[in-house]
């Protein structure tokens, strides 16, 4: 909270060296001057002062015969170099507290909380209609006329609560429930009968060469077992269901559409590679300091010289920032330049294992959202002139299938001689 104070009026990092150091920082002390941090270093002390006491010392310095060095000038007085006028710092701070209070007015967020069937389009058009929109003043908000107009508009809307917290609007809302559509003829064939006829049959047949796990049938005649091999294009349930009459005989065949679950353990064979140089950029060690403001995204260093560096990272140091919770973000505070060169450099082994290890957890991340599950996996890692490449066989199982027309055989018709 000291610092916060000071940096507002501004304080000075400073070295103080002679043989009367220690009386320097007593008569301070007993002049009432802001000294803190006062660290020794070899035969002088560093400390932080104020910039009023820094302007009051003069008259110590020449009683103590010391040495006074000013390491560093931290504070808002210094951001802007070359301005004299300190009428314009406490004019600042002014404006910045005018326009935090003044915001502390407006609307500024606008939650939509349980919406199902409503679009949250449909509901800021809404409010759009009724003139409340981001930035308007807090006390133009009729949560009463809200809740009304909502439920007039919406008539799907079984409930809802239109309230204000700090400075946003919350839209809580209920919708009734959606009725059971009624069944269709269709449909209620479906369940009685356990199929539903078709035109045209449907099989399912194995994409991928393997080994059936498990199948389960809804809807058509499987073909295969649990065990046997398939290669692909192989049917694992055909589109046709025999219809028997009260004796056991198939009277006629229906084309269906098959429907099931069919997992096979198959092999998948992949590889990636990767670059076997990098670029990185390496700090040199030479460093500059310079005061900085933030406004939203925008950085704004105060310097009337440019950036001596070519490449450099920016390391920001903030002393104060408000507005975090308003929409708006206003930082100050010092940024250090520190310049970078890039060297081309060969990576680890480390680093390229892990690199290929993350592009083969995406790859296996992708098999799992299409329900193929890894049973097993060899993976081997070669490191060329250039590149470095994975290669692996994974064990998987899923539901490599598809569904194609069903193709019907008609079985030849017997001659008899005569």
């Amino acid at each position: 909270m000291l610092k916060l104070f000071y940096f507002f009026r501004g304080y000075l990092w400073i070295r103080v060296s002679g043989a009367s150091a220690e009386r320097f920082i007593n008569l301070c002390g007993i002049r009432h001057m802001m000294l803190w941090d006062i660290k020794k270093d070899e035969e002088s002390y560093v400390m932080c002062i104020s910039l009023k006491s820094f302007f009051e010392m003069k008259d110590i310095v020449r009683k103590t015969s010391t040495k006074v060095v000013i390491l560093k000038r931290i504070g808002l007085p210094f951001l802007l170099p070359g301005v004299k006028k300190r009428w314009f710092f406490p004019a600042f701070f002014l404006l910045i507290c005018t326009v935090f209070l003044l915001s502390q007015l407006l609307l500024w967020n606008i939650h939509i909380l349980g919406n199902q069937s409503i679009s949250e389009e449909s509901i800021l058009l809404f409010l759009e209609e009724h003139e409340v929109r981001k930035g308007i003043r807090l006390k133009e908000v009729d949560t009463e006329l809200l809740e009304k107009e909502m439920r007039k508009t919406f008539p799907t809307i079984t409930w809802v609560s239109v309230y204000l917290e700090g400075n946003s609007l919350t839209l809580s809302i209920k919708e009734n429930d959606k009725p059971i559509p009624e069944e269709t003829e269709e449909q209620e064939k479906l369940h009685k009968e356990g199929f539903l006829e078709e035109p045209e049959g449907m099989d399912i047949c194995a994409n991928k060469a393997g080994r059936v796990v498990s199948i389960v049938t809804r809807t058509g005649t499987p073909v295969v077992q649990i065990g046997d091999e398939v290669q692909v294009g192989d049917v694992l349930i055909r589109g046709r269901v025999e219809i028997f009459d009260n004796e056991g005989n198939v009277r006629e065949e229906v084309n269906v559409h098959a429907d099931g679950d069919v997992m096979l353990e198959s092999s998948i064979e992949t590889g990636f590679k990767t670059p076997l140089m990098k670029i990185v950029a390496t700090e040199t060690g030479n460093c500059k300091k310079y005061n900085f403001s933030r406004w939203g995204d925008n950085y704004r260093v105060w310097s009337v010289f440019a950036i001596p560096y070519k490449e450099y990272h920016a390391v920001p140091h903030t002393y104060a920032h408000v507005g975090d919770k308003l929409g708006f973000t206003l930082e100050f505070g010092e940024m250090e330049i520190r310049e970078v060169i890039k060297v081309r450099r060969e990576k680890t082994e480390e680093e390229y294992t892990a690199e290929l290890s993350e592009k083969m957890k995406e790859y296996v991340a992708t098999l799992e959202e299409k329900a193929i599950q890894i049973k097993g996996k060899n993976v081997r890692i070669k490191k060329n002139a250039d590149t470095v490449t994975l290669t692996g066989v994974l064990k998987v199982q899923g539901p490599f299938i598809e569904r194609k027309e069903t193709k019907v055989v008609e079985e030849p018709l017997d001659v008899l001689d005569e």
